[in-house]
């Protein structure tokens, strides 16, 4: 019996390894990148912290969207707001990885455009309390998988 449940798990974890991946056979992965921030907001910090991010985090959005290295930017919270990890995602699609790649005239066009957007001093003061208002938990890129 016990040979019978090894050898069963053997062949699942074979099944399931990298090596029996059969990319653009079996699923392809999008072109498109989500980035996903996991955010831990403080009790009681949920309006303050999203009021910032509508001035500053959706403001950055819409300027790299006008630039083409982003989609959508967009926000889900958690319906348990006090579990212990994460409690808010902050999710940017591009469109492709590419779209992070080093480019001066870009980064010189957006932070122009940040800057008249809304002045330094008004954005240092919006995030001046984030570190006791939020923690970050990670950021991670994900690609959409289709099955075959």
């Amino acid at each position: 019996m016990n040979r019978k449940l090894i050898a069963a798990a053997v062949f699942a974890a074979a099944a399931l390894s990298p090596l029996s991946a059969q990319p653009f056979k079996t699923w392809t992965a999008s072109k498109e990148v989500w980035n996903v921030a996991f955010v831990k907001v403080a009790p009681g910090g949920f309006d303050q912290y999203m009021a910032g991010l509508k001035q500053t985090w959706m403001g950055a959005c819409e300027e790299n969207k006008k630039l083409g290295t982003v989609l959508g930017c967009e926000i889900y919270a958690s319906e348990t707001m006090n579990n212990r990890d994460f409690n808010v995602m902050l999710v940017i699609r591009q469109p492709s990885g590419g779209a992070n790649d080093p480019d001066q005239a870009r980064y010189e066009k957006f932070t122009a455009a940040m800057n008249a957007r809304l002045a330094q001093d008004k954005r240092d003061g919006l995030v001046a309390g984030y570190r006791e208002l939020r923690t970050f938990f990670g950021e991670q890129d994900f690609r959409r998988i289709e099955l075959k």
